[in-house]
């Protein structure tokens, strides 16, 4: 059980760490590339929407991604994500997010999370383009983390009025943990924590766990 409850924070504090993954790729102009008609029509709804594209290749299949509409601009997304110590507000599984070192390009947060009497401590390095309205970030080879892997991006389109569709991928590896285990909960571990990360952002920071 304290495996299962670990996952969902694990899968959504997204990170790259190999040289393939050095770009967030590339969605079109208006960020719909990818998407089917049918999936645009569930994100107007207000319905988070996994796809599937060419960074999801055999050599990175634990890759999750998925596409979201917030009620903000992506600006006000922005200011509100890029402040990546703030999620141990709203992700429930995450007991503690410290920065180490920030800056307006780059900072490193070292993350906690607990469940029963299972523990996970790494530190994270993110990567920030405000121009480009996108960031991604990585595992700190410095630190020994409990993790083996963990990467991934958003990246912010405006869509319609006042609002924001962003594209989000992610993978995890742990340490002594089967991946058949892993496998299990990431797909739904992902779906709950960006559920929690939509109310955050459309509540304009408001919402907390």
């Amino acid at each position: 059980m304290a495996k299962k409850k670990i996952m969902p924070v694990l899968c959504f504090l997204i990170a790259l760490s190999s040289p393939c993954f050095a770009a967030v790729p590339d969605f079109g102009p208006d960020g719909l590339k990818g998407l089917e008609a049918s999936q645009q029509q569930k994100l107007a709804k207000g319905e988070i929407v996994f796809t599937f594209t060419d960074s999801a290749t055999q050599a990175h299949s634990g890759l999750i991604e998925a596409a979201v509409i917030f009620n903000q601009t992506p600006e006000q997304t922005w200011n509100l994500l890029y402040r990546t110590e703030d999620q141990a507000k709203y992700l429930k599984e995450l007991e503690e997010a410290k920065v180490i070192a920030k800056s307006p390009v780059r900072d490193t947060i070292e993350f906690r999370v607990k469940a029963a009497f299972m523990t996970f401590l790494y530190r994270v390095n993110h990567t920030f383009d405000r121009p480009g309205l996108h960031f991604w970030w990585a595992l700190d080879p410095s630190f020994k983390n409990d993790l083996v892997d963990l990467r991934g991006y958003w990246r912010f389109y405006p869509y319609g009025q006042g609002k924001t569709l962003a594209r989000y991928g992610s993978t995890v590896s742990l340490k002594n943990v089967p991946a058949f285990i892993e496998d299990m909960f990431k797909k739904s571990g992902v779906a709950r924590s960006l559920a929690s990360v939509k109310k955050y952002v459309d509540s304009g920071g408001a919402y907390h766990k």
